[in-house]
């Protein structure tokens, strides 16, 4: 347990870390206006709940009297308490909703920049650790950790506020009473803890089975999801085969063990509703059984004892807090966990890539119009070397071909491009020069081909001609009259298109250095060269570096240089790989205790204490 400690205070350190910038930088008046109200807003609940309880035993006390005249004004005073409770349910949700909204689009946001910043994206994407799938993390996780910390924060201040209030109520109304002879005071107060106590563990007991039956459904529910999509995706050689009736035949067997597992749940879900709905049945009446004997003998009044057993209800309500919000909890907690290891992997990949000196990539403007790299180490992403001592200058015009090791070759380009922080060495970039680096696949944005072909390089664009002109020279004169026609061209393209697509872009920008990764390798051999020659032809002063594998022959290009890896696995940069021993390491989830009880209440089970 003493390990578990500073865990838990990383964990909400990292998490304060994180989300509260969004209240505390300077100048953000909203966020601070908007949590402001919504606190408001719950005292104005509270006092309504509070002026309700009143007006109960106002209410009781009068039809025990038979006042008529004082029946029909708490009539009126229950009209508006009624339009108040609606205004301020209202105002509540309205001010909860749009802190929330406001919150996720900051921290979207935010997260997004880092993220999507000087590669970072890629680079985190080749380095260990729980960070996969970081679509799903900034949609869906950071809209969880939101919503859900504004609606847990919300309804748990209205709890403490709920029993801090009801607890002096509940106990003013207990009186004393006389056990074994010893006045008790505040006794509703002590049987509501109780009752609540004990409904916590009876509730426990109950759910814990159902977890168990809820995580197989879930199981067998994606296994059958997963014979469905593996049956649409093999739909030909299941038709070839004729081998409909056999697939029929497993999935609906596959169905079955839902069926199964769906029993199995029912009969755990069936216990526990039937123990919930008694729970909230008897805590309506419990507290008026208690206070029968009082009311009987005088010392209560009608009123009262209505009024005590809404409090007692109140008080339950709110000691229930901890049961009813576990699931909730445990889902915040989890989606925290993963923004987090994201924001971990991009902070890792950012001060990596920070190194200078003579431990990092240093990328500077070459004294003169060249290209190239000198003493240049290339380490993987765990540190151990990948190219060792590499040195390489291309003039104005020259046409290098630079292959080898794939892996090897990939990370040199990489390096190039100015995309691949490990290593160390320089890095000489063509001084007022432009230049441009084009991998196995050319970024295409969703929209018009005209678009696609946009040079934010250029000082302007090229027009209709040039453009169909340059696509002709190419091979692909068939999108001449669909420059602005809008798809998502990477999806519509393949491989081949799009790589001639690049080099149709690259004859409209005229750049002066053009740096490709694997740029050829859908091509055929004849159409791989005769790219190459087009550029040497229409670009006479263009340099060209071609790093990966190229399907042509290397006697297009002026000088070839084949890379070699190192074997044996050395190391380069000791803090990198001492830092990926680390993160495979595996980790201890904070808030342990929260997974513990959440096995006794499941995500989709039925409130336990209350209504």
């Amino acid at each position: 347990m003493r390990d578990a400690v500073p865990v838990s205070r990383q964990f909400f350190r990292d998490f304060a870390h994180l989300a509260t910038p969004y209240w505390t930088e300077k100048g953000r008046w909203r966020p601070r206006l908007l949590t402001g109200a919504l606190a408001l807003l719950v005292v104005c609940q509270i006092g309504l709940v509070l002026r309700l309880n009143v007006w109960s035993a106002d209410l009781f006390d009068a039809l025990e009297r038979r006042s008529t005249e004082h029946a029909m004004e708490q009539i009126g005073i229950f009209l508006l308490i009624l339009c108040g409770t609606m205004a301020a349910n209202m105002g509540h949700l309205a001010v909860r909703r749009h802190l929330q909204l406001d919150w996720r689009r900051w921290l979207t946001g935010r997260v997004i920049g880092r993220w999507m910043d000087a590669s970072r994206h890629f680079q985190a994407g080749l380095i260990p650790g729980d960070h996969a799938n970081p679509d799903g993390r900034i949609a869906e996780d950071i809209r969880v950790m939101t919503e859900a910390a504004v609606d847990l924060a919300s309804t748990l201040f209205y709890c403490l506020l709920l029993l801090v209030t009801f607890v002096g109520i509940l106990w003013s109304l207990s009186g004393w009473i006389t056990v074994a002879g010893i006045a008790v005071p505040g006794h509703l107060v002590l049987l509501a803890f109780l009752y609540a106590g004990i409904g916590a563990v009876v509730a426990f007991v109950l759910g814990r089975p159902l977890v168990r039956t809820t995580d197989v459904r879930q199981t067998k529910e994606a296994n059958f999801r997963y014979d469905l999509v593996r049956a649409r995706e093999s739909a030909e050689p299941i038709a070839l085969a004729r081998a409909e009736q056999a697939e029929r035949g497993r999935l609906t067997a596959a169905f079955e063990t839902i069926a199964f597992a769906w029993r199995d749940q029912s009969v755990g879900l069936a216990r526990l509703i039937a123990f919930s709905s008694g729970y909230v049945a008897l805590a309506a009446v419990f507290p008026i059984l208690v206070g029968t004997p009082r009311f009987l003998e005088g010392a209560l009044t009608l009123g009262r004892l209505m009024q005590s057993a809404q409090a007692f209800q109140q008080v339950t309500a709110a000691l229930s807090w901890p049961v009813d919000n576990l699931p909730r909890i445990a889902e915040w907690r989890a989606s925290v966990e993963r923004v987090l290891a994201l924001q971990e992997a991009v902070q890792v990949v950012t001060l990596e890539a920070a190194r200078a000196g003579e431990t990092a990539i240093n990328m500077d403007r070459a004294p003169g119009p060249w290209l190239g790299v000198s003493d240049l180490w290339v380490a993987e992403p765990d540190g151990t070397a990948l190219l060792n001592n590499l040195t390489l200058r291309v003039e104005p015009g020259e046409h290098v071909l630079v292959d080898g090791d794939p892996e090897a070759a990939a990370a040199f380009f990489r390096v190039v491009a100015g995309i691949w922080p490990w290593g160390y060495g320089r890095v000489d970039l063509p001084a007022d020069a432009l230049m441009v680096a084009i991998g196995r696949r050319m970024y295409l944005p969703r929209g018009t081909l005209r678009n696609a072909l946009a040079l934010p390089e250029a000082e302007s664009n090229p027009g209709d001609e040039a453009i169909q002109a340059a696509l002709t020279d190419v091979g692909l004169e068939g999108l001449g009259a669909r420059i602005d026609q809008s798809e998502d061209w990477s999806e519509v393209l393949n491989g081949a298109d799009l790589q001639r697509l690049a080099f149709a872009r690259l004859l409209l920008l005229r750049p002066d250095w053009v740096v490709l990764g694997d740029a050829t390798d859908a091509l055929d051999p004849v159409s791989a060269d005769a790219l190459l020659r087009l550029v040497a032809t229409r670009l006479p002063q263009t340099a060209l570096v071609l790093i990966g594998q190229h399907p042509g022959s290397a006697e297009t290009f002026n000088r070839r240089l084949t890379l070699e890896r190192p074997k044996g696995g050395e190391v380069l940069l000791n803090e990198v790989y001492a830092r990926r021993q680390a993160a495979r390491a595996p980790k201890r989830r904070p808030l342990k205790v929260v997974d513990w009880l959440r096995q006794g209440y499941p995500a989709d089970g039925p409130s336990t204490t209350h209504g």
